[in-house]
């Protein structure tokens, strides 16, 4: 195990941060332009791109229960993810195609493929994460994952401007062509993933029959249990958050107009503030725990979809993708990490299956309900008997998901545990502060941005 001998799977963690970088790049150059390609390419309509978001999501979560079934029954991790991420790749070559075959039903096929592509992908998750948590030892998750991350945010970064590029090169030639490039990079680029993922070490998987409970065992522990607490509460916070989260793109390239230039930088800009960020969210984690920054990041999360209400000014676009991305970046590393420390290591990948099922119809339901509202929007909005005239019909959206992100941390956040016992105490408010770094000459600053942490800042 990795935290008994920390230098034996040296070399092996090495291979898992190039896998992360090659696997960003693919993410940078393919997933992150399906959507654009379904808009501007097959012409799909609001409720194709809800299903887009959502369906995928659902399959994947199916697949998820049956690799935990299928690690139970080969006990081999490394396996199921190097086979599923190959097949994953291969998935590339008809998303490519599909131009040239049945374009009438183009955006109906690309739901279909996508939902494949998200189907190998979320095969291999519980395997992943049981065998990544067997790798690092719990006291270097947050500073390994986070600098992890920040690589792998690098790359991504580098491959949605890129790809941006490529797209708005191509756009006045044949704008297929631009997309079938940056998917055949995006192809080459899980290939090199894959290869990286052969060549990791697996420790020995064991898992006993009691380690191993039933769906129906989870949900009738839930009310006594924090792990339940915690994967009910990231599930309704995917629903408010794919309420309005598939809409963004739509708002920018349709109603905007931005250019491939300007989509490819409201992308890059968030991608590069997780890049700035992440490690520092890391190192926190490590020492005052994960359900700390779980809590002040829970708070803020409702606040980004409000600022796109101020302004549709691109560089005011740019200003709310920053503040997001200093947000989530702390939310999805603390939870990703909070998982790690609530659950046993034989127990881990049932419940990164069970915690993705819930996760998964939460974004299903959500996507579907936004998709559903979005039919019915209208520019205008009647709050406390005054009349205002929005930017946009999709502001409501925005609005309604802001809303429901207050509620459900509010539900939640209280009732959620640190599980880890080897950290610093400290309270939600002075750790903000920390976090924010104020001076009194200064002012506030977002410690995040150095990376580092003087003896003076400490608390």
């Amino acid at each position: 195990m990795a935290a008994e001998q920390p230098d034996k799977h040296k070399k092996s963690l090495k291979y898992s941060i190039i896998d992360g970088s090659a696997y960003s790049i693919m993410t940078g150059f393919g997933e992150t332009n399906i959507q654009a390609f379904a808009i501007n390419v097959l012409k799909a309509s609001n409720l194709f791109i809800a299903l887009l978001a959502s369906i995928p999501q659902l399959i994947g979560s199916l697949a998820q229960l049956f690799s935990a079934k299928l690690l139970d029954k080969t006990g081999n991790r490394k396996k199921i993810v190097v086979t599923s991420s190959f097949f994953q790749m291969l998935t590339w070559v008809p998303i490519f195609l599909l131009p040239f075959s049945w374009f009438e039903y183009g955006a109906l096929l690309l739901i279909i493929y996508v939902a494949v592509y998200f189907a190998y992908l979320h095969l291999t998750v519980p395997a992943w994460n049981s065998w990544m948590g067997d790798l690092v030892a719990p006291e270097k998750r947050g500073d390994y994952f986070g600098q992890r991350n920040r690589l792998a945010s690098v790359f991504n970064f580098i491959s949605i401007l890129v790809a941006g590029l490529i797209l708005e090169l191509w756009k006045p030639i044949n704008e297929w062509i631009g997309f079938g490039i940056i998917f055949g990079i995006a192809f080459i680029a899980r290939s090199v993933s894959v290869y990286y993922l052969s060549r990791i070490d697996e420790p020995v998987y064991k898992a006993t029959p009691k380690d191993r409970f039933t769906l129906w065992d989870f949900i009738r522990r839930s009310p006594k249990s924090n792990f339940a607490r915690f994967v009910f509460y990231i599930t309704f916070i995917n629903f408010s958050l794919m309420v309005s989260g598939p809409f963004f793109g739509v708002y920018m390239l349709r109603e905007l107009n931005l250019s491939y230039v300007q989509f490819t930088i409201v992308n890059a800009t968030n991608v590069i503030t997780l890049f700035l960020v992440m490690r520092y969210w890391g190192r926190l984690g490590d020492r005052f725990g994960n359900k700390k920054i779980l809590s002040i990041t829970g708070w803020l999360i409702p606040f980004p979809p409000l600022l796109w209400l101020v302004s549709s000014d691109f560089y005011w676009i740019l200003f709310c993708q920053v503040v997001a991305g200093l947000i989530w970046s702390g939310f999805n590393l603390a939870a990703a990490n909070y998982l790690f420390d609530a659950v046993s290591p034989p127990k881990r990948a049932r419940c990164v299956a069970y915690q993705s099922l819930f996760n998964n119809n939460g974004i299903f339901l959500g996507a579907l309900t936004g998709g559903f509202i979005s039919h019915y929007l209208s520019s205008d909005l009647l709050l406390f008997g005054r009349h205002f005239s929005l930017i946009s019909a999709f502001m409501n959206l925005f609005i309604l998901s802001s809303l429901m992100r207050l509620l459900i941390s509010a539900v939640f956040l209280p009732h959620i545990k640190e599980v880890r016992e080897k950290v610093e105490p400290v309270g939600t408010w002075k750790l903000f502060f920390h976090v924010l770094h104020v001076r009194p000459i200064m002012g506030p600053r977002f410690q995040a941005f150095t990376g580092d942490e003087d003896e003076n800042s400490r608390s």
